[in-house]
């Protein structure tokens, strides 16, 4: 499965169903950019993330046009993500208030 190409990821810090979203493009390179930049590598189904601009580390499982797993800061901030491929259809998805970004880093009054 390549994850090449414009992805969206869901993120929920803490316990909440609450989600938010980014648009993610994932490039050849093992580079991915949006909102925040950051590195990501996939091996036998398993996909981590880590951006460069904060402290979030993102791990979970791939398969197709989906994916899902945990996040943590490892600094006490831990929560739960899924990314949709760009085009995928058949799914509805509520989304939050974002007061902590995907990449750990907290937002002033939301997004």
């Amino acid at each position: 499965m390549s994850m090449n190409g414009g992805w969206v990821l869901h993120y929920s810090w803490g316990p909440t169903n609450s989600y938010s979203q980014v648009n993610i493009t994932f490039n050849p390179d093992g580079s991915f950019a949006g909102p925040g930049a950051g590195q990501w590598r996939q091996r036998d189904g398993t996909l981590m993330l880590s951006f460069n601009t904060g402290p979030a580390k993102y791990g979970g499982n791939v398969d197709s046009n989906i994916a899902s797993g945990a996040m943590s800061t490892f600094q006490g901030l831990n929560g739960c993500w899924y990314l949709i491929k760009q085009g995928t259809t058949g799914l509805h998805v509520e989304h939050g208030k974002a007061t902590i970004d995907a990449s750990g880093i907290s937002v002033k009054g939301g997004n």
